[in-house]
């Protein structure tokens, strides 16, 4: 390693030591109001960890719920071939998650979870030296220094997995390119979602980059969520039409809420006026509250999914409700009671979230300007024509005017989305050829 590098890593160690008693002050604060925050802290310090018996040979880490969920078909097909897996997050709701996700596979043992240790390099080497991992996989985007130049230097092979490189962040890396290149080339392979993702990591003059597929294709929708939303649709008025915004991130619940009453006020003197539902389902559970506060001040009819059994809420979609989605873990069944998808992350310069597992369910989707994070596959779900993008409330008004009044219009975006979803899956057989053959 050039003098250069060296210096590079002993200053962000350096910083690491400064910012850690903040890390720690950050994980009791933020614990408040979510108690995963305050838990396993002697984890991340790399000072004990949750196993006994046999070690996993596979590690995958996946920071938080994205790429928990999107790791899903992956870990699934590793422990089918009869593998265990350790399984690391760096968020609670990650971790809870995953708890969700593979319950069974936990039960029978095949499956740990634990918090990933802060970059710091004896809790990196605490990390490596209690667990005998033959091979790493990082989803998507989480790249520490001290863990990949650590696992290089222990020949330790780590694989970044559902890679994906926005220009933004091609730029910010590029400002330590010397530095930036050393970190990406200690992977063993780079696997990115499109060409377009790496075409921007062989711009930083890397070689270890093949392109494999977005893995959130081969994401399968949860069964008996649909099941369950299937059977609640019985219930319903035939007329109703419900609309999902999902994932939504702090700013964005304002602009649908007026999008939603200007929508509701053009539907004023219609028949169709009390046949409409709105489902928010905000990204982070920390925002629970504050956004039910918000939707309070903003509709007479409003419910929490949380505190309604089955006949309570079908009641109120059935009389046209605005209800918070605060249950984690029921996106499946939210895309499928609904019509159409408004996708959070996407109205704010905020990179988007992941609208894939609602074309697999067949909702057209209406996404804002801001998608940078999934800026392939939104290029080409809106030439698949299974979504449409928006600029402003008023396109977002006419958007889901069209969506919910013209049922041609709709059946059309909704095969398509299907289509698109479809013709896109395979990225977890690639991927596993790489593991076998770092293995």
């Amino acid at each position: 390693m050039r003098i250069s590098h060296r210096l590079m890593m002993g200053l962000y160690q350096f910083i690491w030591y400064l910012a850690l008693p903040l890390a720690l002050a950050r994980l009791l604060w933020k614990g408040r109001l979510q108690q995963g925050y305050r838990d396993h802290i002697n984890e991340r310090l790399g000072m004990s960890w949750p196993i006994s018996g046999a070690i996993p040979r596979i590690w995958v880490h996946a920071v938080s719920v994205g790429e928990t969920r999107a790791a899903a078909p992956l870990i699934d097909a590793l422990i089918q071939s009869g593998e265990k897996i350790l399984l690391t997050h760096m968020t609670p709701t990650g971790r809870d998650t995953g708890r969700q996700l593979f319950a069974n596979h936990i039960a029978s043992g095949q499956l740990v979870q634990s918090y990933l240790p802060y970059d710091i390099h004896w809790a990196v080497n605490s990390f490596y030296r209690y667990f005998s991992i033959k091979v790493g996989l990082i989803m998507e985007t989480e790249v520490w220094p001290s863990l990949i130049l650590s696992a290089r230097q222990k020949s330790l092979p780590v694989i970044l997995v559902n890679a994906r490189l926005s220009e933004r962040s091609a730029r910010r890396v590029s400002r330590f390119a010397n530095f930036a290149q050393l970190i990406y080339q200690s992977f063993t392979k780079i696997l990115a979602q499109t060409n377009l993702d790496a075409k921007r990591y062989h711009s930083l003059g890397l070689s270890n980059v093949l392109v494999t597929g977005n893995l959130k294709f081969d994401v399968i929708p949860h069964p008996d969520q649909i099941e369950h939303a299937l059977a609640l649709k019985k219930q319903l008025n035939h007329q109703v039409q419900i609309v999902c915004a999902a994932s939504t991130r702090d700013g964005e619940e304002a602009l649908i809420i007026e999008a939603w009453q200007k929508f509701l006020k053009s539907k004023e003197n219609t028949s169709d006026a009390n046949y409409f539902c709105l489902f928010i389902v905000p990204r982070h559970p920390q925002r629970f509250d504050d956004v039910f506060t918000q939707l309070q001040s903003s509709f007479i009819k409003v419910s929490r999914r949380s505190t309604m059994n089955d006949q309570e809420f079908t009641d109120v979609i059935n009389h046209g409700g605005v209800i918070l989605g605060d249950s984690m873990g029921e996106m499946s069944f939210y895309y499928a009671l609904s019509d159409i998808v408004i996708m959070g992350g996407s109205l704010l310069p905020l990179g988007g979230q992941n609208f894939i597992e609602a074309c697999a369910l067949g909702r057209p989707i209406i996404l804002g300007e801001h998608t940078f994070n999934f800026q392939q596959a939104s290029a080409d779900v809106i030439d698949s024509r299974a979504a449409i993008r928006i600029t402003d409330i008023d396109d977002l008004v006419k958007a889901m005017d069209l969506l919910l009044t013209n049922h041609q219009v709709k059946e059309g975006m909704s095969t398509n989305a299907l289509d698109f979803a479809n013709q896109h899956t395979g990225a977890t057989k690639k991927i596993i050829a790489v593991v076998r053959e770092a293995l």
